[in-house]
């Protein structure tokens, strides 16, 4: 089982630099070690090197690295060079050495390294590849429509479905309609989905529950209720 830090390579190199042992036979470790020891190297390592040692820089691309996202990738949303990349990659951020999605979250939720990558790093986890696009391009990435449809999909059934787990009360009852009827109009019309009776269900399950939807028990005005 592997327990090294995405870092290791990096590590690796630092402690032979330090220990002025012998230059490694690997081109991109190689590279490094010339850089730490003074020597001629790359434009390549260096600009890597360069956003290794910067926090924003840093933490930045290894939110996108963490989630998968391909060299070209990062160039569309980072203008970061694919050679750049894919050597900060293979030096400082090997996410090979993450055995599985598990270990991925273990790490984002127990990073300390700093607020602001604790924060990107967590967000990267819980929201993927689409939405760190997405604020890390200012806005300007177009997700793809069958995807945001998901998404909507997904969320809406979520909230909705709060009502099953919880104790319902009015703002409860009242956000989980709302819910629902963004989930229903998210459904295609031919998915053979019956919107209105399904949403009247829903209606019957929270009066049931509690009388949370009535106008006069509830102190909601049905407008407020059902929008």
């Amino acid at each position: 089982m592997k327990s090294t830090t995405p870092d290791h390579r990096y590590q690796t190199v630092l402690a032979t630099v330090e220990a002025k042992g012998a230059c490694p036979r690997d081109k991109h470790e190689a590279d490094l070690y010339h850089l730490l020891s003074g020597q001629p190297h790359s434009e390549a390592v260096e600009r890597a090197y360069d956003i290794f040692t910067h926090e924003f820089k840093q933490e930045t691309l290894e939110a996108v690295l963490l989630v998968n996202f391909e060299p070209d990738e990062v160039q569309d949303i980072l203008q970061v060079p694919i050679a750049v990349t894919e050597i900060y990659t293979y030096l400082f951020f090997d996410a090979s050495a993450f055995l599985d999605e598990l270990d991925r979250t273990d790490y984002a939720y127990t990073y300390a390294k700093s607020l602001f990558g604790k924060e990107l790093k967590r967000s990267a986890i819980d929201l993927g590849k689409e939405c760190l696009k997405v604020r890390l391009s200012k806005g300007s990435h177009i997700v793809d429509p069958i995807t945001v449809q998901n998404s909507v999909r997904t969320t809406a059934y979520m909230m909705a479905s709060l009502v099953r787990i919880n104790q319902v009360d009015s703002a409860l009852a009242n956000a989980a309609l709302r819910w629902a009827q963004v989930a229903l109009k998210a459904v295609e019309n031919d998915d053979g989905v019956d919107e209105s009776s399904a949403f009247d269900q829903l209606k019957m399950t929270l009066q049931t529950r509690e009388e949370a939807t009535n106008a006069e028990q509830s102190g909601i005005a049905e407008s407020e209720i059902l929008h």
